[in-house]
């Protein structure tokens, strides 16, 4: 799939510090409540993007992932010191960190813009990627949204994959009104992100290295939300022959994710729309080295 062209040589070299104050439209997908992790239990490699060695050693490793909340979040920034992008992240939950307490952590992340990329790397530690996101309504429910993340796989020119790694429906629930909400009446979630690794190229598909360690508190958030209703787009998978004699018969559930790009993990039926949303991102604390 073609796209926009004009490659990373374009890119503000300089980024844009933080903080920053955003607005946007969001939905999460919960992906877990209060999951406790089995001994041994750890993460699958699609979690993680390919080249984010330190992220996947120090989330992978023995008793780093710890479970608890987990979520999918969708976001359609709308006004930012770089303009307007999508994202689509995921934090699975709790793991330790070298610092003492331990804190949420995004694994996995897809925005729409390589200025966008470059800067969450930079400021934040975020890991993000490119991806071309594509917003639809859908032809047969009402009011409902389909959307579609893409990832980059070339930057000279610029290209998409064909196919998405996440495809959902998004199904407002029209008789429930939006109330105003602040993440302030949550408990408070803050995000440790390990060192990012630089690309080859990063010049080109803007995924520029970052050395330290990053604690940022992300309870700064306002606005007005309400309940949706989700489900998975891709296909079931295929069922594949087992050796024994009563193999288990393949979901006929849509998933969320392909389980390559990003992780096939199962949200809640329910989730949370903030119809619009103030949001500040903070200047993160850099801890330490590599």
């Amino acid at each position: 799939m073609s796209g926009d062209n004009s490659g990373a040589s374009n890119l503000n070299p300089l980024p844009k510090p933080a903080p920053w104050t955003v607005q946007a439209e969001a939905w999460w997908f919960v992906t877990s409540l209060g999951h406790r992790p089995d001994a041994g239990e750890t993460l699958p490699i699609s979690y993680f993007p390919s080249q984010e060695t330190h992220l996947y050693k120090h989330s992978t490793e023995k008793d780093a992932f710890r479970g608890g909340r987990g979520s999918v979040t969708l976001i359609r920034y709308t006004d930012t010191p770089i303009g307007s992008y999508d994202e689509l992240s995921i934090a699975p939950g709790e793991f330790t960190n070298p610092f003492g307490q331990q804190s949420h952590r995004v694994t996995r992340a897809y925005v729409s813009s390589l200025e966008a990329v470059v800067n969450g790397r930079h400021n934040w530690g975020f890991p993000r990627e490119l991806a071309e996101f594509v917003f639809t309504p859908s032809l047969e429910i009402p009011d409902a949204c389909e959307v579609r993340v893409y990832p980059a796989t070339a930057f000279s020119p610029i290209e998409y994959s064909s196919s998405p790694c996440f495809a959902a429906l998004i199904k407002p629930i029209s008789w429930l009104p939006a109330i105003p909400t602040s993440l302030s009446h949550f408990p408070r979630v803050k995000l440790c992100q390990p060192p990012l690794e630089s690309s080859p190229e990063p010049s080109f598909d803007g995924l520029v290295r970052n050395t330290k360690w990053h604690m940022l508190d992300c309870s700064d958030a306002q606005g007005r939300a309400k309940p949706f209703r989700c489900e998975g787009l891709l296909p079931p998978l295929e069922e594949v022959p087992s050796p024994g004699l009563h193999p288990t018969p393949p979901s006929k559930r849509k998933r969320l994710a392909d389980g390559v790009g990003f992780p096939a993990v199962d949200a809640y039926s329910v989730g949370i729309h903030w119809i619009n949303m103030s949001m500040t991102l903070p200047q993160a604390v850099p801890l330490a080295t590599l």
